[in-house]
């Protein structure tokens, strides 16, 4: 079963910028999906169309805007000595009570930008007026990459006020770079006086909700996601929490060894929403308690053990979505809607109509 998540939208207020520079040559190739990982718990999402990748030459100049937003989960608490270790890289738990501290942060995919810097070589004639002989100019708009580092606003106040803390924000920054492209960076970097390079972009990201804690605005406890439509007739209560992170929602049965059917689906287009109705007849209450529905911008992934496993993910080819969903007829609306917006993940809402014996997904 997928972990509960709390779909969130990043706003980032710039903080500082960093400038290093790639040490060899690479490409750095770009999915629409941008994740950034910590710990594999962070999740960013980007909403634009897969773009083509971008090639990196040696020495090429790389701006790391440190920037924060409070939707970013907050480190988890910890002594002094458990900072200290994280900072210095000591991953080892022997001997100490503490559990091993780290700050969560969400990259960015890289952008192409411009260097703004340039230069002017003036050489003038002797004593003629002072004309000009001969002028060298290095122009302003040398190619450039920017990422935005994004930490939850409770890092700022220590990364203003401790040097070293700030040392290891920025190390982190470009581990995390590293990690997520194949850009071997430079430790050899600079300050510039901005306080970012070019407005850091909102996005949103998925989070697990455990990462926020408690008394977190973004912390939610586990509820159905799926609203139970009973039929007209029907004295049933409704399940009326809905939430708009994926969760989970159904068990399978213990001992069930039967194959997950790839239901049969369609979508039609109202208003703002976006609708998925997907076939269910043989589903029943007792299903209900315990399966998963995640959202994400371009996916839809429903199980229902024993019974049922929907995965639209409108990131594959055309030919894997018409292969996969040829036995349920159903591949023409995967091509249809992968061409369509990202789906809203912030508002998503799903109800089971049990006279229809559908759901229906609104994202």
């Amino acid at each position: 079963m997928s972990s509960p998540k709390t779909a969130v939208t990043l706003n980032p207020v710039p903080g500082f910028c960093v400038k290093s520079k790639a040490l060899q040559q690479t490409v750095v190739r770009r999915t629409a999906t941008d994740v950034s990982r910590v710990h594999s718990d962070v999740q960013g999402v980007h909403k634009s169309p897969a773009p083509s990748p971008i090639p990196i030459p040696k020495g090429l100049k790389i701006f790391i805007n440190i920037a924060w937003d409070a939707n970013v989960p907050p480190p988890p608490p910890g002594s002094d000595d458990a900072i200290q270790k994280a900072m210095l890289g000591d991953d080892s738990n022997e001997l100490s009570v503490d559990e091993p501290w780290f700050v969560p942060v969400v990259v960015s995919d890289g952008r192409q930008d411009t260097d703004k810097d340039q230069y002017h070589i003036y050489c003038y004639r002797g004593a003629h007026n002072g004309a000009i002989s001969s002028h060298a100019y290095r122009p302003a708009g040398q190619p450039s990459i920017v990422f935005d580092c994004i930490f939850n606003s409770s890092v700022k106040s220590r990364t203003l006020k401790d040097p070293e803390f700030k040392a290891f924000v920025i190390e982190l920054a470009l581990q995390r770079i590293e990690t997520q492209t194949s850009i071997s960076l430079s430790r050899q970097i600079s300050t510039p006086n901005i306080a970012s390079k070019g407005k850091p972009e909102t996005r949103q990201i998925s989070v697990p909700t455990a990462l926020y804690p408690d008394n977190h605005p973004n912390h939610r406890s586990s509820s159905a996601l799926i609203q139970e439509i009973p039929p007209s007739d029907a004295k049933v209560t409704a399940k009326p929490d809905i939430s708009s992170a994926p969760k989970g929602i159904l068990k399978p049965q213990a001992g069930s060894s039967t194959a997950l059917q790839t239901p049969a689906w369609s979508w039609t287009k109202t208003q703002s929403k976006t609708r998925i109705a997907v076939e269910v007849p043989n589903l029943t209450h007792g299903e209900i308690p315990s399966s998963t529905l995640d959202i994400e911008p371009r996916r839809v992934i429903l199980k229902i053990p024993p019974l049922y496993e929907l995965d639209i993910n409108l990131a594959a080819s055309d030919a894997e979505l018409m292969a996969k969903f040829a036995k349920s007829n159903s591949g023409d609306a995967a091509l249809s809607l992968k061409r369509m917006r990202d789906l809203e993940v912030d508002t998503a809402k799903a109800e089971w109509r049990v006279a229809d014996k559908t759901i229906i997904i609104s994202v």
